[in-house]
């Protein structure tokens, strides 16, 4: 194709030139004008890049919203067989309650006004209108204070990524393509756990694996013990603990917890089961355990389910049984009876 800013003539040229000119001006006007939302005084005026691999942590302010770019090239990861190419996108509260929005491809970044409305007499969450946006989370209340994990098809170099709180919050972004260096909790995170001793507790989990195979294993497993108040009751079957008190989550647990209670190498478990022993709970308490995964590639971690256990150990004493007591009872009154005997013929003998 001629190139007219090179073999035309001065008016084509100038008239070129005058085009590309309004072109570019439209479309920084059109930016403006049409992603207008990202003007909003409690929407965060930069919008950081993210790079692959990274987690941030940041903390935000009721109803406001964070932006974040986030970007790949890499050569590598693009020609991947279509089951691997993909990235992982993982918002988890720290605390509080804060919803994940995602646009591929080009601007503008995802409006969570047009979907949310928190003002009282006008509350509303439809992601069904979320403007600008390719996948959301659940945003309907019934998660709140649980985190958002993504894996979506890398079709796009380029992802918009907006971060809304309904409540002050604190949170972490974590985006990684290179999907076989993240551990994923075994049986979905599935922890089980049984007394030992009146002090003792036994933690049972499956290892992490990774998805494919061989980019990455696990390094060691971060276990974490927390006894719980009366009042630390669950809000719904979906959310653990609270949005308050997060200990599903890599920063709620750190949060939640003066430090880890040990740490299991990868190595100790055994056939892709692990288990702990938990020194010095109390008789008829509420306890919350949970395990965190560490990938040897990045340092990613990942938080299991959790598991809430009330200890209750009582020591039983059995009582014999009436055989037994049949069987002494018989035995006494035999030797009562002899006895018996044994004085009346001392009496016979020497009366």
């Amino acid at each position: 194709m001629t190139d007219w800013r090179r073999t035309g003539s001065y008016g084509q040229r100038c008239a070129c030139l005058f085009v590309l000119g309004l072109s570019s001006l439209v479309r920084s006007q059109d930016v403006s004008s049409v992603c207008y939302h990202e003007d909003y005084a409690n929407v965060h005026p930069q919008a950081p890049e993210i790079r692959d691999g990274e987690t941030v942590y940041r903390e935000i302010r009721y109803n406001m919203t964070h932006r974040w770019f986030y970007r790949n090239e890499d050569v590598n990861v693009m020609n991947r067989p279509d089951q691997y190419r993909k990235v992982i996108v993982n918002l988890e509260p720290c605390r509080g309650v804060v919803y994940l929005f995602v646009r591929k491809t080009r601007r503008c970044y995802p409006d969570p006004y047009s979907c949310i409305d928190i003002r009282p007499g006008f509350e509303r969450r439809e992601a069904a209108l979320c403007e600008w946006t390719h996948f959301v989370s659940e945003i309907d209340g019934s998660r709140d204070g649980s985190p958002t994990f993504f894996e979506l098809p890398l079709s796009s170099t380029k992802h918009f990524i907006s971060v809304y709180a309904p409540e002050d919050s604190a949170y972490t972004l974590t985006i990684l393509a290179d999907i076989g260096r993240y551990p994923r909790p075994g049986s979905n995170g599935r922890i089980t756990a049984r007394q030992l001793t009146e002090m003792q507790v036994q933690l049972s989990w499956d290892a992490a694996e990774f998805i494919p195979a061989g980019v990455a294993q696990a390094k060691q497993y971060w276990v974490y013990s927390s006894m719980l108040l009366e009042s630390d009751n669950r809000t719904n079957m979906a959310v653990f603990l609270r949005p308050d008190k997060i200990m599903n989550t890599v920063c709620g647990l750190q949060n939640n917890t003066d430090r880890q209670y040990t740490i299991v190498p990868a190595d100790q478990c055994s056939n892709g089961k692990c288990n702990v022993t938990i020194d010095g709970v109390i008789t008829d308490k509420r306890y919350v355990f949970n395990i965190v995964a560490e990938s040897t590639v990045g340092d990613h971690r990942m938080a299991y389910a959790g598991l809430i256990m009330r200890t209750d150990w009582e020591v039983i004493r059995q009582a014999a049984s009436d055989r037994t007591l049949a069987v002494v009872g018989a035995v006494s009154g035999s030797v009562l009876g002899m006895v018996i005997i044994i004085y009346f013929l001392m009496l016979k003998l020497y009366g």
